[in-house]
């Protein structure tokens, strides 16, 4: 076995290891709009990202399981105008023509808005988009430009890490309603994503202490290293197995990852370190900063939040409406003015039974009392991490705190300097505006 004593069988990280179906939020959503394209809802789609994402890995996944459709795949071995026009030739199903490159241009261009017309569009894949010739992107521009009755008659994946050739492909404001264009940037995993992709490799070839061998500070190591990119991941943690499998077998004592072992891996590797993973962004909130739309008197019966930041309560909001959506736009029943929360955070509704807390999909998730949630029943002193502010919640039969010293010993007790009741910072990016 690879490593014995926690029951590896072999390095689940090795480049030919079959590994589990594993998607985050971003491919998730990827993947809807792959099924728009293959449902002819979108004409083209732009999926960009840096190298290791898993860009090409998504598109291929997906194209495997389609049938009865066309699928042109075009990578950098073209090299010609002439030999991207003879690669559509073939993959349509049109038969040897000894033309001229314009003549079979003009006989492609008639095949193809005849196939249109009968409502059986190819798929074009462009893998690696960026390492396309000139020559051959200006007879990429001709065949997506190629209508019938004002519509695209083909479908379009362009796979690219360049930002800035989107940007000059994509038409304004998406195309048109007929043909539109949609462009996703596919990115790494947040380091809940990193945790689950690497515990569950390692459960995939028989490792039963997964805890052990990998421990949380070696998995916000490994996000420092690799941004969540599943390419860099799976390289950083095949090395570090591989260092760590070299050193259990000079002693008898066994141990799992340790940070040196990643750095030492990282070394190797030419990985750069982020701080970021580590990092506690340092933002306080202030009174001015919590808005409620349309604040209603709160009786002694009704329920409330206290909003905490640097473990002072900077703002009572009542729950004085049977749903109440607090988030970072202004249109939120409470808004609250962070960059770290999202525009559409948390749902609070009243039920029969009492206060129902529901996480909106936000970037950086929901932690009650320190654990992840997506739903919650809330219970008068439970603490909600929202961003890496705290918010107390006050249940009905509690009375108003008009000052901080109003807070029970028990709540005060819970709420902690550096406001957040996770061991480690929330990992996710600050939302942008």
């Amino acid at each position: 076995m690879f490593l014995e004593h926690f029951r590896l069988e072999s390095n689940p990280f090795a480049a030919n290891q079959v590994r589990p179906k594993f998607q985050s939020c971003s491919s998730r959503l990827a993947l809807v709009r792959l099924e728009r394209i293959l449902d002819q809802v979108i004409h083209c789609l732009f999926l960009s990202g840096p190298a290791g994402v898993g860009k090409s890995a998504l598109v291929e996944r997906r194209l495997r399981e389609i049938k009865d459709t066309t699928v042109v795949l075009i990578g950098p071995a073209v090299s010609t105008p002439e030999k991207f026009l003879e690669k559509i030739r073939r993959d349509v199903g049109l038969p040897p023509i000894d033309v001229t490159t314009v003549e079979l241009r003009n006989i492609l261009e008639v095949f193809l808005r005849h196939q249109a017309s009968k409502g059986t569009s190819a798929i074009f894949v462009v893998d690696s988009l960026e390492r396309l010739a000139e020559p051959v992107l200006n007879e990429l521009r001709w065949l997506m430009g190629l209508r019938f009755k004002k519509r695209s008659v083909v479908r379009s994946i362009l796979v690219t890490r360049s930002e800035e050739l989107v940007a000059e492909l994509m038409p304004q404001e998406g195309g048109n309603v007929l043909t539109p264009y949609i462009h996703h940037r596919l990115g790494g995993f947040n380091h809940d994503e990193t945790n689950e992709y690497v515990k569950a490799c390692l459960h995939s070839v028989g490792c039963q202490d997964a805890a052990a061998l990998i421990s949380n500070d070696v998995i916000f190591e490994l996000q420092s290293y690799t941004n969540g990119i599943v390419g860099d991941i799976n390289a950083l943690c095949f090395e570090s197995f591989n260092l760590l499998a070299e050193r259990s077998k000079q002693t008898d004592a066994y141990a799992g990852l340790d940070r040196s072992i990643i750095a030492e891996a990282a070394k190797a590797l030419n990985l750069r370190y982020d701080p970021m993973a580590w990092q506690y962004f340092d933002e306080a909130l202030s009174a001015s900063s919590v808005q409620q739309s349309d604040p209603g008197e709160l009786t002694l019966h009704a329920a409330h939040l206290l909003v905490t930041s640097r473990g002072n309560v900077v703002a009572s909001v009542p729950l004085n409406r049977p749903r109440m959506v607090l988030g970072r736009d202004d249109g939120c029943d409470i808004s609250l003015d962070s960059r770290y929360v999202s525009r559409f955070q948390n749902l609070f509704i009243e039920t029969e039974k009492g206060w129902v807390l529901f996480d909106l999909n936000s970037t950086n998730g929901c932690y009650v009392n320190g654990r992840r949630v997506t739903q919650h029943e809330l219970q008068d002193g439970d603490i909600i991490a929202v961003g890496h502010h705290q918010i107390s919640f006050v249940g009905p039969l509690s009375r108003r705190p008009s000052k901080q010293a109003d807070i029970s010993s028990t709540t005060r007790a819970r709420i902690v300097a550096d406001d957040t009741l996770i061991e480690r910072p929330v990992m996710g990016k600050a939302e942008s505006a």
